[in-house]
Order: C-alpha cells, then structure tokens, then sequence
C-alpha cells in the first residue's frame, strides 16, 4: 500500500510539473557533443567553464523557479490542455496577458540586473511573433510557414532556451554588401543554402553575435537584406549540430571572486560568440522561410520580432528601476540627500525611470491585434522608448558614478579594512559613515562598480546600442510606422490642402 501512495504521488508531482523542467535538467540537455571554442581551446563541457557556466547557472535558476507553486502567472502558465509551461512561449491575446508577461520579464531580469539581453523570454519570442504574421509568411513562403506553428508547440514542449544569429560577421567576404553577388565561396562566404532536397537544406557561412549561443539549446539563424534567394532563411538548429562551430569572445565577468568583491559580476554573463556553420543539414520542419528574399528585410522582421523588442524595452524598464533604487541607497550611504545639486542630478535618473514606464505602459496601451491574431505591442511606443534608452543610458550610468565620488575607485578587501592605521584604529575606522560600515560602503561600491564602470558594465552598454535593430533603424521605423492621419488631415483641412495622393512604386 506504501509503494502504491509512493507511485501515486510521484505521478501528481510530474503532472503538477507538467512541461516545465529542473535547473538541473536543463543543465543536464547541454552536456552535448556541441563544438565551443575559447581562446583556443575546446570547452569541454559548457555548464562547468568559467566563460559560460556563470551565465547558465543563472538561466537555470529561472527554470528551478518555474517548479514553484507560485510561479503560476508569473513565470508560468496553464495551457489548455490543462498542463503548466514557460511563459516564454505563450501567445498573448489580451492586455492581461501582456502585463502578466510584463511582470514575468521584469521578475527574472531583476536576478542579473537586466544584463542578461537574451534571457529566456527573447528568443522564444520570435516563435509568436512569427505566429502573429503567419498569413504573410504563407503569402510568401507557403511551403514552410505551417513549420511556424509547430516549432512554437514543439519548443514550449520541451521548455527550450533559444538564442539567435543573424548578423553578418564585419569581414568584407562574410559581409551580403561586401562583395559582388556573382562571386562563388569562398571569395563571396556570405552564409548560404548550399543544397536542398525533399528532406532539408544544408548551409554554409558565419554568423553573429550568437548571444548566449553556446549556453542555448537551440540558435534561430537567418539573414537580414539577402540580395539573393540562396542566401534567404530563416530556421532552428540544434546547439550540437554537426558542423556548428562556435567561438567565443574574452568573458568580462569576474569568475571565482566573491559576492562581497563582485556582486554582480561574480555571477557569470552570457557569452556572445561567432557562430559557424559548416555544410550544416536543416532537417524541413525546422525551417520557418527559405528563399524568400522578400520578407528577409528590417521592415518585416520589424513587425515580426515587435515582441522581441517589447522584452527588451521591459528589461530596460527593470534597469532603470534598479538605477533609481541604487541612486537612492548611495545617497542614504554617503549622507548626500540634503545636498540639492546631488537631488539634482538623482531628478535624472527618477525622469529616465518615470519615461521608460511610460512607454512600456504606452506600449501595452496601444498594443494591436495582428494579421495571426497575437497582440502585439504598439509599435511607435516601443522604439521611442528604445531610442529614448539608447540615448540617456550613459548618462546615467555617468550620473551613479559620480555619485559615489573617490568611494568607487578606492575599494578594498576585507582583509585590508581590518589592518591598523592611525590612532591605534584599524582601517575601517577612517572609512566608516555614520550610516553604515566601511565593509557596508564598500560592498555598494563594489556594487555600482559591477554595474557602471566594469568590463561588464561597458559590455551591457554597447550591447543596448547595437542589438534588435540600432538606433537609426529604430528611428527609421518609427517615421516609417507612426500614425499621422488624424493631424495631418486636420492640416490639410485647416490650410486648404487636397488629400496625398501617394505615388505609386
């Protein structure tokens, strides 16, 4: 009777569990045959290296968080089968879906301070984003658009961690504007459908910047403005594929120090890589478009990836929440709020703050019903926000330093702060505010270090100004996709114009 009640709760745990799956067993689906390189050498397992484990490590803590009860909402979701999965995938129909996804979002990104642009939510995004426009994609390319729905089921089965590369590596050959279109690899090495039959394709090439990449299960590869069809796609590939090569850049976090030298960075980062495929087979099911040069351009993949963006501009969000409740602590710390010219500078921080919410709140607000029946955020809302982000973020990072005056460049071990120094007092005597303890000051400092003025912070700055889409795309969109009817016919009305008449193309 025992071993029956043991079976029988073992059964309601894994039905409670649903699709949902340990930190450990997602550990555990990257111990592969993937090929990661790292300064020369091959990593021979990615959930145990100091460039990549730190970074997982933290994925995993998300997915050992869905297992909690009362991650329901939050970062999971009852399907209509009745069982629990990822939020990630969930296809949003109304605004309380948004802002149970905003809520989501800004819950794990708060775990790494909003560095982690490719957290699990962004890529698994591109699956219903592409949903959303499922009727232009079987307009174009019909014979692959039905993989579009089954790749999204597929994935949210198996609770996948997805990343991306679709850049074009800087080198002129790799480059589709680099050389002439009628040059043959390797002198044109642009990533291409090399061969094609009733079971697949096969590509060759490079790609980037492969964020998170070597720590995902899955990479969505494709290219932006192919001038030719063979070089026009859009698909999956397995981590562990043969013939993908990956190759890292130098890790900036700082692996074996201590969460007193390095709150943050201590912690591990996602690693970008440059992503290789080498004769690379795409089985056809994982193939979402293939030569269809057509709707490989920004302007799709604008509309297509809007939700995308939308998890960029919530993670920027949760940033700028966590720089205004800092800037608050190293006033608090230092004794600087009854100073106006440093409420000045704060005022700064609370304005980027208040703007940011704005538009995410604008986004959800205006936020449209799309041509596949997702909802999806409002376009003009989203890149204001962005470009508004791009703009202020060094200064505010500018402004948390400055707070903290000599406090960030003079930080100290523990160690240092117990020696003796003058008047029979030990170190920490002379450093001590009347708020707090040397070793308190010097652990926020530590802190705005990890977050402002480090490697990492640098990283995470230049990667908000480059990635989904740059600021003068963003910009262009933006012109491109505002809605002016009601104002500038009021114009015309008010000053006697005649309607436009656009010209056709």
């Amino acid at each position: 009777m025992n071993d029956y009640l043991a079976c029988a709760e073992e059964e309601v745990k894994r039905a409670a569990k649903g699709l949902l799956k340990s930190g450990q067993e997602f550990k555990q689906s990257l111990r592969d045959d993937r090929v990661i390189f790292y300064q020369g050498k091959q990593l021979e397992d990615v959930t145990t290296h100091f460039a990549t484990a730190g970074g997982i490590n933290q994925i995993a803590e998300i997915y050992d968080e869905q297992l909690n009860e009362d991650s329901e909402g939050l970062l999971t979701y009852k399907r209509d089968d009745g069982r629990m999965a990822t939020m990630s995938y969930m296809v949003p129909r109304t605004k309380e879906d948004l802002i149970r996804r905003r809520a989501g979002i800004k819950y794990a990104s708060q775990k790494n301070w909003g560095t982690h642009c490719r957290g699990l939510d962004m890529i698994a995004s591109f699956s219903v984003g592409m949903l959303g426009h499922l009727p232009s994609f079987k307009k174009h390319c019909p014979e692959y658009a039905e993989n579009i729905v089954a790749y999204r089921e597929y994935a949210e089965l198996n609770n996948l961690y997805l990343s991306e590369t679709i850049v074009d590596p800087q080198g002129y050959r790799g480059r589709a504007s680099g050389t002439d279109v009628g040059l043959t690899p390797p002198e044109r090495a642009v990533m291409r459908i090399t061969k094609e039959s009733s079971k697949g394709i096969w590509i060759s090439g490079v790609k980037g910047v492969g964020t998170a990449a070597p720590q995902c299960n899955e990479i969505f590869v494709g290219s932006l403005h192919p001038p030719t069809p063979d070089e026009a796609l859009w698909a999956y590939v397995p981590a562990n594929a043969p013939g993908v090569r990956m190759f890292c850049r130098e890790a900036v976090h700082q692996p074996g120090a201590s969460a007193y030298a390095h709150p943050l960075t201590s912690r591990g980062e996602e690693a970008e890589a440059m992503v290789v495929f080498d004769n690379v087979f795409i089985p056809r099911e994982r193939i979402m478009a293939a030569r269809s040069p057509e709707i490989a351009h920004a302007g799709f993949f604008n509309l297509w990836t809007a939700y995308s963006h939308w998890y960029t501009l919530v993670r920027i969000e949760t940033k700028a929440e966590l720089y205004a409740g800092l800037a608050k602590v190293i006033m608090e710390v230092l004794e600087l709020e009854h100073i106006p010219v440093v409420r000045q500078r704060v005022s700064e921080i609370i304005q980027f703050v208040q703007i940011i919410q704005g538009m995410c709140l604008a986004s959800m607000e205006t936020a449209t019903i799309s041509e596949g029946g997702v909802l999806v955020p409002g376009a003009t809302a989203l890149a204001a926000g962005r470009i508004y982000a791009m703009e202020k973020l060094p200064r505010i990072l500018h402004i948390l330093r400055d707070l903290c005056g000599q406090g960030l460049i003079l930080r100290f071990h523990e160690k240092d702060l117990a020696e003796y120094a003058a008047f029979g007092q030990k170190f920490e005597w002379f450093l001590d505010t009347r708020q707090v303890s040397a070793s308190h000051k010097n652990i926020l400092m530590n802190l705005v270090w990890d977050v402002a003025a480090s490697e990492h912070a640098t990283r995470s700055l230049v990667f908000e100004e480059q990635h989904a889409l740059c600021e003068p795309l963003l910009r262009d969109r933006m012109v491109l996709d505002y809605d002016y009817s009601e104002h500038s016919s009021f114009i015309r009305n008010f000053i006697g114009l005649p309607p436009n008449r656009p010209k056709s193309r």
